[in-house]
């Protein structure tokens, strides 16, 4: 397994250094030029540049996700939320990515975490919510085939008014799909708060589980805590992957102001899979 930790635009390449040598394999990176100021998006790129080269790490790529809809009946805004998932393929290209993070969702999120998360279940897919799915599922099959040679990582999502929270759910999609290069993010956190078991996921799917999200929270809010801060068994979901063959990448998606820190976590993982063998 390879563990991954985020490098955003606020950070540079003395973190990335820092980060490495506490043991990281490489990072988790955003794509989103239309999110960003240019030019603090150009300074971005650049740092990303000179750390592939100088540090060599793997990476990760986490396409756009605000205001990013897929399966909008507004042509406008699913071509402009094409476009943006595509040129974070184009950068996962670029940078030779194991994956893509890709979010099927709406692109407005405005409702509050909260227990209601996992007492909700999702709505079944009919009349309006039909026309959506197809057309999301024509966007991935586009992506898919537009860069056939870049693995797009679907996450499975959170909140009630977004689908696909559920393994069945994420199962279904996939299906629909179709495509041999879009697979599954596994989103622990998500699934925590969705109410599911990160473990139903790693049983049921673990044959489409390319790249994994873990973090931590309290089970009702979305939090991205450092892992321990909350009551996720992170732990064990570890144990769960190691114990089923998981070889892909494992981003610890939580920020870290000193990145030294990352060793402990390290260490704590080696100290599971250790156990296990």
């Amino acid at each position: 397994m390879k563990y991954h930790g985020w490098f955003k635009p606020q950070h540079d390449l003395a973190y990335a250094k820092r980060a490495l040598q506490a043991g990281l394999h490489g990072f988790e990176i955003i794509a989103g030029q239309s999110h960003y100021h240019p030019e603090e998006f150009k300074t971005y790129r650049e740092n990303i540049k000179r750390i592939k080269e100088e540090l060599q790490p793997s990476f990760t790529v986490h396409a756009p996700i605000t205001d990013i809809n897929l399966g909008s009946i507004n042509r406008r805004i699913r071509e402009a939320s094409l476009a943006d998932v595509q040129a974070a393929l184009e950068l996962a290209r670029e940078v030779e990515a194991l994956a893509v993070a890709v979010h099927a969702s709406p692109g407005i999120l405005a409702m509050p975490g909260g227990k209601w998360s996992k007492e909700t279940a999702s709505p079944p897919v009919q009349a309006e919510l039909i026309q959506q799915e197809g057309l999301l599922v024509q966007a991935l099959q586009k992506l898919a085939d537009y860069a056939p040679d870049v693995l797009i990582c679907l996450e499975n999502l959170v909140y009630p008014h977004e689908l696909y929270r559920s393994p069945g759910e994420m199962e279904g999609l996939l299906g629909q799909v179709n495509r041999s290069n879009v697979r599954l993010t596994l989103d622990v956190g998500h699934a925590v708060v969705a109410g599911c078991s990160p473990q139903d996921f790693v049983q049921r799917l673990f044959d489409h589980i390319f790249h994994v999200h873990l973090h931590d929270n309290h089970g009702t809010v979305d939090e991205h805590l450092p892992l321990g801060q909350g009551t996720i068994d992170y732990v064990g979901v570890v144990q769960a992957l190691y114990q089923a063959g998981y070889q892909g990448a494992i981003t610890l998606e939580f920020f870290l102001d000193n990145p030294e820190e990352y060793s402990k976590y390290l260490l704590q993982f080696e100290r599971v899979t250790n156990n296990l063998e």
